[in-house]
């Protein structure tokens, strides 16, 4: 039992004793009994009257009742608010160190909230945009208007950042990322990407460039081995060599064209409108390629929905296709089989290529999609490999908005499956 409720219980007892001494002394009982009921009410209610004006905040009320049950309910009320205002003042130092840290951060961020509406921002969006205090509550559609800004975040879909070449007259390029946060609020992330950007459009002009300088000596050079091999007689101790430099050329002829494949997938010239793409006949026609590409070493089984079509660019997708089934041939050892699967569940339209071939370590999957990687470099060479054709893969997808699931286990073969997204699937 409570120090408040036994004051309480001692205050009633000796109150009662009393006014029964009372009432025996003036032989008043009712009289007595009556005074006493109405002076006990009186007194809760004015502890009651009190205790409000405490709760209230009323400046001349700065303490509760003291007495009894009312002072003990005091006394617990002002513990619990000493612990949240002590609980209230650790989120608030939290806060001001979280906004503290935001300002030094040197990309620009501004906090929307579900309106778009400017909530906060710190000092590089302060900086870059010229915003003042009194921009809080602007819509940022009329901060930022530049036109692919707008449609990125009209549709909702934020897992890529936009780019823009120039921003407020600033030419530069940046990148604009929104990240939903807390009951549709949400965090745009500006970021200065002009160098990064330059450095990766000279990599890529200098791919491209060389690549096409490299063509025309390499086609020369093709040619008269060629001539030579057409030549030799066929017990010549030349025949072999010349062979091998037949060979070299054209996987050097491959790689060339491979680094243009993907300095174009790089610089994003997938320009136009997407197109209905008819993958089941396009993979028929692939069928028999495949078969002859195999010469008839592996056997083939193709299951393909025919009445699912795929809304993307037709010429990069082939590729796609055929990358992964060419794969599959070049690492599955004679007399293994190749599954190739067009399909849709409900997650959206798949392409998978399953095969029974030598399979990859887990250590190496996670890079198999970078330029020039090789799990054997001596095998790749064997078997005309270029190291490109799953960063070439893999930058297709991405235009498409799909990704690359690889699973493989070593010695039982692996499956390369193509997830894209239901919004592309056409019937």
């Amino acid at each position: 039992m409570s120090k408040g409720i036994t004051r309480e219980l001692t205050w009633v007892i000796t109150s009662v004793w009393l006014a029964l001494f009372i009432a025996w002394m003036t032989d008043w009982w009712m009289a007595t009994f009556f005074g006493y009921l109405l002076f006990y009410i009186a007194r809760q209610l004015y502890s009651i009257y009190r205790f409000e004006l405490w709760m209230k905040g009323t400046p001349n009320v700065s303490y509760p009742p003291g007495s009894g049950l009312w002072g003990e309910l005091g006394y617990l009320v002002s513990r619990k608010q000493r612990s949240l205002e002590k609980h209230a003042d650790l989120q608030f130092y939290k806060s001001e160190q979280f906004l503290a840290a935001s300002m030094t951060i040197p990309d620009a961020i501004i906090s929307l909230n579900e309106s778009n509406q400017i909530e906060w921002f710190n000092n590089s969006a302060k900086k870059l945009f010229k915003l003042k205090h009194s921009d809080t509550h602007r819509k940022i559609e009329n901060l930022l208007r530049h036109p692919d800004f707008i449609q990125y975040l009209k549709s909702g879909r934020y897992e890529k950042s936009v780019i823009l070449s120039s921003l407020n007259g600033i030419p530069r390029v940046f990148s604009l990322k929104l990240f939903p946060y807390f009951q549709e609020h949400k965090l745009l992330i500006v970021k200065d990407i002009h160098e990064l950007y330059n450095l990766a459009q000279i990599r890529r002009d200098f791919i491209a460039n060389a690549s096409h300088e490299l063509r025309t000596p390499l086609t020369v050079l093709n040619g008269y081995i060629e001539v030579m091999m057409d030549g030799q007689e066929p017990d010549s101790m030349w025949v072999k060599p010349l062979e091998q430099m037949h060979n070299q050329s054209e996987r050097m002829q491959s790689i060339i064209n491979d680094l243009l494949t993907l300095s174009a997938m790089e610089s994003e010239t997938l320009v136009g409108k997407e197109k209905t793409v008819p993958i089941a006949p396009i993979l028929k026609k692939m069928e028999q390629d495949a078969t002859q590409m195999s010469q008839g070493k592996h056997s083939f089984r193709f299951e393909l929905d025919e009445s699912l079509a795929l809304k993307g660019y037709e010429e990069p997708l082939k590729s796609v296709l055929m990358n992964l089934i060419s794969n599959a041939i070049r690492y599955t050892p004679e007399g293994g089989q190749i599954t190739v699967r067009w399909y849709e569940d409900a997650k959206g339209p798949h392409f998978q290529v399953d095969d029974t071939g030598i399979g990859i370590s887990q250590e190496h999957i996670s890079r198999l999609t970078e330029r020039f990687y090789r799990v054997d470099t001596a095998r790749s060479r064997d078997t005309g490999g270029t190291g490109l054709g799953l960063a070439i893969v893999k930058h297709i997808l991405e235009r498409h908005d799909a990704k690359l699931v690889i699973k493989s286990q070593l010695g039982k073969g692996s499956s390369f499956r193509c997830d894209f997204p239901r919004s592309k699937a056409v019937h």
